[in-house]
């Protein structure tokens, strides 16, 4: 940042704070406009101090010429740039549509090192020079569900997408996964399930997604951790489609939320939809016309109708090796059951057993033979065959975004007691999700690297030992490549 002073047409002068990058120049605040020395010199001192203020840059050469270098100390290095990226992005995306600057610390802190609320409250300490006492971010959490926090991150969210992003938000995409307690108590919110986390033994909770084509989150709902994920689409969908107020919605899901209850309930609501088919479980004589139409042609596909909605079929050589070797595996370790009848018999898929035998189901191998390579798709849309497919297969971007959650979020185990700190929690996860996203979006880097490339640039507190006078700096980059990376990163949220 730096000071510009513009003449004016009645030939006086305004005093103004200005950055400038890649050649655009960005006004950040507007100090007053002077007529005579005396008021330029109080101007000045006013455009200096919201700079230092600002940046946290003090004039070091003024520090420098004013002592001997055996006077200088370097007491304190911070990662403010990320800080301050992270920041920007947060007003960027409008989530400080919630005016509580505690939740934003407890969001950007989560995407810089994801920890318990204990060591949180040291990270922002510091780190961040922000010391919110721990008693204060505990009472923040518990108050914030009640006063709105996440219904405004999501208007936020919505209308970021809508506007910057240019989504007109007709077509989203849903998924269901499990965040695990270590714990064996069941309260609120937790409870046993199927876990996806591998954890049966622990309470969970289980959480829907709804994100846009590009994988920003715009929409999250909680669940009892006993709740069967097919039994969470409908409401899910239904206050998406509210909160959007969209008549021509399309949501896309995978094959564990088809019931034809949920079909039906998503028609009566005027909801168009793409989901996953269970091909399996279709009549024989169904899966006869499908294989016999598709004969084992690469990228072919067919539609039929099923339940009065369109079943789309689409055969994969790919997929096709693939689910062979997946059921000669199945089958090989079915006869290894069927031939060490001491151990412990559990239900394998090719394994029939009745009173007097344990035996290869081989009508259900044959089916599986039939159907390898073949994968369907449910739609009541007039889209495409080949829209459809496509549609579908960009689900592994809500995947991603859970992947995200879990790893680099660390939204796993969840630690808190009370169902509305659970929530609180999971709005700040949410959040720190949808600022990683915009990043990556913006970038094509990973957070980790971001904050990687980020994190080499330190704020250091320079202070002169004998009096105690201080200004701050920022590490010199001199490698040019990664300085324009850097200066990349800067203009984040600009």
């Amino acid at each position: 940042m730096r000071i510009r002073v513009v003449p004016t047409a009645s030939d006086n002068y305004v005093v103004q704070v200005v950055s400038k990058h890649s050649g655009k120049l960005t006004v950040h605040k507007h100090i007053g406009t002077y007529t005579n020395a005396s008021e330029k010199a109080q101007l000045y001192k006013q455009a200096k101090d919201y700079i230092a203020e600002t940046t946290r840059q003090g004039n070091l050469l003024d520090l420098l010429y004013s002592c001997r270098p055996s006077d200088i100390s370097i007491t304190e290095s911070r990662p403010l740039l990320i800080y301050q990226i992270l920041s920007r992005v947060y007003e960027k995306l409008g989530l400080s549509i919630y005016p509580d600057p505690l939740i934003k610390d407890l969001v950007i802190a989560r995407i810089y090192s994801p920890a318990s609320k204990r060591e949180t409250h040291e990270i922002l300490s510091d780190l961040f020079d922000r010391p919110w006492p721990l008693i204060t971010i505990y009472r923040h959490l518990k108050k914030s569900i009640n006063a709105g926090l996440k219904d405004s991150f999501q208007k936020a969210l919505i209308d970021f997408a809508k506007e910057d992003l240019h989504d007109s938000l007709h077509l989203v995409f849903y998924d269901v996964t499990t965040l695990y307690f270590e714990s064996t108590v069941r309260s609120g919110l937790r409870d046993f399930g199927f876990s996806k986390d591998h954890r049966s033994q622990e309470t969970q909770i289980v959480v829907g997604l709804v994100v846009n084509q590009q994988g920003f989150p715009l929409y999250f709902d909680v669940f009892r951790g006993r709740t069967f994920e097919g039994h969470t689409l409908c409401s899910v969908v239904q206050n998406i489609q509210k909160i959007l107020g969209s008549t021509g919605l399309v949501v896309v899901a995978d094959a564990a939320m088809l019931s034809q209850a949920n079909i039906d309930q998503l028609i009566q609501n005027g909801i168009s939809f793409i989901v996953g088919a269970r091909i399996a479980n279709l009549p024989s004589q169904m899966i006869e016309q499908i294989t016999s139409q598709l004969i084992g042609q690469d990228g072919k596909t067919i539609t039929v109708t099923y339940r009065k909605q369109r079943l789309i079929c689409e055969y994969s050589q790919r997929r096709a090796t693939k689910d062979k070797s997946d059921r000669e595996k199945q089958i090989a370790r079915a006869q290894e059951i069927i031939n060490s009848p001491a151990e412990k018999i559990r239900r394998y898929r090719f394994i029939k057993t009745t009173e007097q035998s344990v035996t290869l189901n081989m009508e259900l191998i044959s089916k599986a033979t039939k159907l390898e390579g073949i994968k369907g798709y449910i739609t009541n849309t007039q889209l495409p065959e080949t829209t459809i497919i496509e549609r579908y297969h960009d689900l592994w971007k809500v995947e991603h975004a859970f992947r995200l959650t879990k790893s680099d979020l660390e939204a796993r185990p969840v630690f808190h007691r009370l169902d509305e700190t659970i929530q609180a929690h999971l709005v700040i996860v949410f959040a720190g999700l949808a600022i990683c996203k915009y990043i990556e979006i913006r970038t094509g880097m990973s957070i980790q690297r971001v904050l990687k490339l980020a994190e080499k640039v330190l704020t250091h507190k320079v202070t002169n030992t004998k009096t105690g006078e201080s200004a701050f700096i920022e590490t010199t980059i001199e490698d040019p490549i990664l300085k324009h990376k850097i200066e990349a990163l800067k203009s984040l949220g600009h």
